[in-house]
């Protein structure tokens, strides 16, 4: 039990080690990408203390591609010979290599329409000699260069409006999700969900990232007690990562911190509504009685003696 400058307990700090191989649920298969962990020690926060939680290493295989199924649809309509529905197979694409696949599924549809890729400006174009077309859905935007919600008119060539990114997702994030996390995050409109860590993905397709947590990011959670772990590593996209059968690592640090009182910064001006103030007067009020009390007593005890 490690302990850490953010623990000011008498309790010491717990570390989990999560590894996908052994997890007690795999909630999508060999993509593997969502797992529950069962803990047979449950962690238990006292009363009169907070628990802190930390993603401080893991080890993650890029075994997902840049083309998956959740970004591998484009369906395609030509005047002449009708629409054509065109799913990808999942696996890494480069621009020569995705335009092939598109052109394979067009011809053999028998739709006469040709993705080419222009490699000066760095972007797809699809066009027609004997008909016109129109792009009616895709979800390869960021992969074709068609940004959400682009307009379409029918044309005998369509250039797409921006440049092809074929990168794949540039970060994991991590997620717990049965933990009350709060991380205000983008993908899921400036919403809170529970993100642990955005681990940036730093290495070539087959590589292991190795991260390690360089500063203190912890975050405070309400649970009292933790029985088990549900975890997933999320895109972008705020898709599950399709890991491919591949196994990954992480290490969670738990700490624990004191609960202190609330200041509130009214008890500390002076008006007459503040509590502090009144009782502070209250207790002036009686040392000056108190003094008077005595005053009065010794002004009577010197009359008697005169007397």
């Amino acid at each position: 039990m490690p302990n850490h400058s953010l623990n000011d307990t008498h309790i010491g700090s717990v570390s989990i080690y999560l590894d996908s191989s052994k997890a007690t649920i795999v909630q999508n298969g060999e993509n593997n990408s969502n797992c529950v962990f069962n803990l047979d020690n449950v962690i238990q926060c006292p009363p009169d203390t907070h628990m802190l939680l930390g993603l401080t290493a893991c080890q993650i295989p890029v075994t997902f591609y840049n083309i998956t199924s959740n970004n591998n649809e484009l369906t395609i309509q030509g005047s002449v010979n009708g629409t054509t529905n065109i799913v990808i197979p999942p696996q890494n694409y480069n621009t020569e290599t995705l335009a092939t696949e598109i052109n394979s599924q067009l011809q053999a549809a028998g739709n006469n329409i040709t993705c080419s890729f222009n490699s000066s400006s760095y972007k797809f174009k699809f066009t027609s000699l004997t008909q016109t077309l129109q792009i009616q859905n895709t979800t390869m935007n960021k992969e074709l260069g068609i940004p959400p919600f682009t307009p379409f008119f029918p044309s005998n060539n369509f250039t797409c409006p921006n440049m092809c990114n074929l990168s794949g997702t540039q970060s994991i994030y991590v997620m717990v999700n049965n933990l009350s996390i709060q991380s205000l995050d983008s993908r899921a409109k400036g919403d809170l969900n529970g993100v642990l860590s955005k681990v940036d993905v730093c290495c070539a397709f087959g590589d292991y990232i190795e991260f390690q947590q360089t500063e203190n990011q912890f975050y405070l959670i309400t649970d009292r007690t933790i029985s088990h772990f549900n975890v997933s590593l999320t895109d972008d996209n705020l898709e599950l990562l399709e890991m491919n059968g591949i196994d990954w690592s992480i290490s969670i640090t738990c700490h624990f911190s004191k609960k202190r009182l609330p200041v509130v910064i009214n008890d500390f001006l002076l008006n007459e509504d503040n509590p502090r103030e009144n009782s502070v007067k209250e207790k002036n009020l009686l040392k000056d009685l108190d003094k008077n009390d005595k005053n009065t007593i010794k002004k009577t005890k010197t009359k008697k003696r005169k007397t």
